[in-house]
């Protein structure tokens, strides 16, 4: 897959960048951030991280995710990119050991659907019975690891319960600064660019 200058190759079940991933995309341009040290939480294919790297967005990008064929397929799509040597892939399947307050900026495509069965069946897509919870443990990993006026870019749905995210991340001391939305034909979507200012909540770390 090709899109624009930017090469992707997929390996067995990783998520395919689809509408969210692009919203989030949308967003960066009309940002254009400046960041040193950047993470791609929940990264995926990486599609968020590599393009933040082509744009210039980023000087470096940690890309995280619990996934084994996520992380076969960043590693392949780095090397494609030519951006390898700007690139260090990790996995969370045994936690996050990032610094606090060490990254300028962090990409986040969680799963945001509701597991309607009870149980989730599918990690790349579904964040909890009712959707949102993976994305308030995202929003807890940005917190701690961000530097303060660091950036948060994430994407979310109608169908996850846009107040509840939206009041955890005031909770959390992030400021909106820039949004974008979508209109599907069962869901909106939601993008959020969030600066983390201060804490209004004391709950910290993840």
């Amino acid at each position: 897959m090709t899109v624009g200058s930017l090469k992707l190759v997929f390996k067995g079940n990783v998520y395919r960048p689809s509408d969210d991933s692009w919203l989030v995309v949308e967003l960066l341009d009309s940002i254009k951030p400046k960041a040193d040290l950047c993470m791609d939480l929940g990264c995926g294919s990486g599609v968020l991280g590599l393009h933040a790297l082509l744009k210039g967005y980023c000087e470096k990008v940690i890309f995280i995710d619990i996934d084994e064929d996520a992380l076969n397929t960043v590693r392949e799509n780095t090397v494609l990119n030519n951006v390898a040597g700007k690139s260090i892939i990790l996995s969370s399947d045994t936690g996050i050991s990032i610094k606090e307050s060490s990254i300028d900026l962090v990409l986040a495509n969680p799963p945001y659907l509701p597991a309607w069965s009870g149980s989730i069946e599918d990690i790349a897509t579904e964040g909890g019975v009712h959707g949102y919870e993976a994305i308030l443990y995202f929003i807890d990993v940005a917190w701690y690891v961000l530097k303060y006026s660091g950036l948060l870019v994430l994407v979310y749905s109608s169908l996850s319960n846009p107040l509840v995210v939206e009041e955890y991340l005031s909770r959390k001391g992030f400021s909106r600064v820039a949004s974008i939305t979508k209109n599907m034909f069962f869901e909106t979507l939601y993008s959020v660019g969030v600066v983390k200012k201060h804490v209004k909540d004391s709950t910290s770390g993840y």
